[in-house]
């Protein structure tokens, strides 16, 4: 059984790898709504994959490396395209009238999600600081944001009428999808202490925001739809910042 256990982390990595490669297809492809449910698995399998490995204690240096490959393909280059393939959807908008080389700023924009999330997941393998919480925006929870935004703002998700009720247009909606994805690409690198979902008991003290976010999740999710995943994350950054400023 040891000599079995010791593969299972591994394999749901690459699990995780698996479905982040489908991810990149299906955003290529235009298919945000797959794209984005692909992200989802592959985030079940990483939890998966770090649960096996301390229950059966099946740690590697390997299996570190594995994980933060597979992280990087599933969370940051899945997104990335995902961000990438709307971009370049509205560019072809003919009432977007803005010179070239400032519409190829909203394709660097895209890039940021990659790149810092190579840049996070080398600093997570790195920082002892990282056990209980985290130092900067998780990859998965980003990945998570903007799957989940891209599939709220294209038109082959349900959502569609939350995202039409903002009646922005194709240069605005642009403009500020190019800003978030840099401020929330710079989270991602960022010194700012995130709480991990990791307990240590269920007492309600210690981890209220931690249950205020699965409850908000829940009813957001429920509310809302695709849309209200989108808002956890936001709310998960949101208190964050308030225990901060608590302490």
């Amino acid at each position: 059984m040891n000599r079995i256990g010791r593969y299972i982390p591994n394999t749901l990595t690459c699990c995780n790898l698996i479905f982040g490669c489908m991810a990149c297809i299906a955003a290529l492809e235009g298919y945000s709504l797959h794209a984005m449910m692909y992200i989802f698995v592959a985030v079940a399998f990483d939890f998966a994959d770090g649960m096996a490995a301390r229950l059966l204690k099946a740690y590697s240096p390997i299996g570190k490396d594995l994980d933060s490959l597979a992280d990087m393909v599933s969370f940051g280059v899945a997104p990335g395209l995902m961000l990438f393939r709307f971009i370049h959807e509205r560019i072809a908008d003919p009432s977007i009238t803005l010179p070239p080389y400032l519409l190829y700023l909203f394709y660097i924009a895209a890039l940021a999600i990659p790149v810092c999330s190579a840049l996070r997941l080398a600093k997570f393998n790195n920082d002892t600081r990282q056990t209980t919480t985290f130092i900067g925006l998780p990859v998965p929870a980003h990945a998570i944001f903007w799957s989940s935004l891209i599939c709220t703002l294209t038109s082959d998700c349900d959502s569609t009428g939350f995202a039409m009720a903002v009646d922005l247009s194709p240069t605005i909606l642009l403009t500020v999808t190019a800003v978030t994805a840099i401020v929330t690409s710079l989270l991602l690198v960022s010194e700012i202490p995130m709480f991990s979902l990791k307990v240590k008991s269920l007492a309600w003290k210690g981890n209220e925001r931690r249950y205020l976010l699965i409850l908000a999740a829940v009813a957001l999710t429920i509310w809302l739809g695709i849309p209200g995943i989108a808002m956890t994350i936001l709310l998960y950054i949101l208190l964050s910042f308030a225990g901060i400023r608590s302490k």
